[in-house]
């Protein structure tokens, strides 16, 4: 990057926070001290009104605003790919305020920009999944409003496990994207303990004027991270063909796969961490006779258990009743 381009992308870093450590800086730009030290002076000389210091960090002083920002080719196509997976993973209010954005990020575009975005509109699309098109009313933006000013929301919450409905107040965390779906990591003031709401399933949400201090809890992708994989995690050892390797491809990760290393006769052996082994086993028969439980012995016996299940299950309408 030379150095006006630095300099415009300094700015522009700048106008984001409230206040930029240098050390932030310098890891953006991969620069050192002296340059950021040099290029703050020269934005300085330029009229830019830059506050703060080396130890506290910088900010640009309240009530300056760039000229409009334009957007190069490149960026542009980056935040379309963006728009591709918003539209299959976001609420409809979500998908309607970004496409306003879009709109915006076209006008300002050159003629020759915009027809080439609109060119690789045409031939980018993610593949639709097995789910209803229709979005649901997730209250995504709600939810962001409430995380990002530290409020507490007021809910109804249906819980498909015991099919019911309740009334909640939940001091929110933070939210995930996994399984296909949005999450909300909250406090739960019902249940007195942090859990994970699908966004989905909440009917109505109210954003109180009550505020909270998130530090009080736990961080709430490490919560998540013990939700999933569990507080009494177990290792499971198995040993897998090397086409049976390439098919599990990323849902291992989801299993809980921790490493691999390959055979001298091409197979792979494979480490996981999963907190149920009867989960963990039902995974595994997909793949049949390519996979072998190496250890330990809890799950070989949960695995053959469930082949006899099987076999007994699929073979009885074969069986010659006398």
């Amino acid at each position: 990057m030379n150095r006006i381009d630095r300099l415009n992308a300094l700015l522009i870093h700048l106008q984001g926070k409230p206040r930029i450590p240098i050390g932030e800086l310098e890891d953006r730009f991969e620069v050192g001290r002296r340059t950021i030290f040099r290029d703050i002076r020269s934005l300085m000389d330029a009229g830019v009104p830059i506050g703060g210091d080396a130890g506290e960090g910088y900010f640009i002083v309240d009530g300056y605003h760039l000229p409009p920002v334009v957007f190069n080719k490149e960026e542009a196509s980056a935040i379309l790919m963006g728009a591709k997976f918003i539209e299959r993973s976001a609420d409809t209010q979500t998908i309607d305020t970004f496409n306003k954005a879009m709109y915006k990020i076209k006008a300002v575009l050159k003629y020759s920009d915009k027809e080439f975005l609109d060119n690789l509109d045409d031939r980018i699309a993610i593949r639709p999944t097995p789910v209803p098109m229709q979005k649901p009313d997730s209250h995504l933006a709600e939810i962001q409003l409430a995380i990002a000013t530290n409020r507490v929301i007021s809910m109804t919450y249906y819980s498909h496990y015991n099919d019911s409905t309740t009334e909640r107040e939940v001091e929110p965390l933070g939210m995930v994207f996994y399984s296909s779906r949005w999450h909300l990591i909250a406090y739960c003031r019902l249940r007195d303990d942090l859990r994970d709401f699908r966004t989905d399933r909440i009917q109505k949400v109210n954003v109180l004027a009550e505020e909270f201090d998130p530090g009080r809890h736990p961080n709430y992708l490490e919560f998540l991270s013990e939700a999933l994989l569990g507080t009494d995690a177990k290792e499971a050892v198995i040993r897998t063909s090397a086409m049976v390797a390439r098919f599990m491809g990323e849902q291992r990760y989801y299993m809980g796969f921790a490493e691999e290393k390959k055979l001298e006769d091409g197979r792979y052996e494979m480490k996981f961490v999963t907190p149920r082994y009867d989960y963990f086993a039902h995974w595994l028969m997909m793949y049949g006779n390519q996979v072998e439980i190496i250890s330990p012995s809890e799950l070989q016996g949960t695995a053959a258990t469930f082949a006899k299940e099987l076999l007994e299950h699929h073979s009885a309408p074969f069986l010659v009743k006398t």
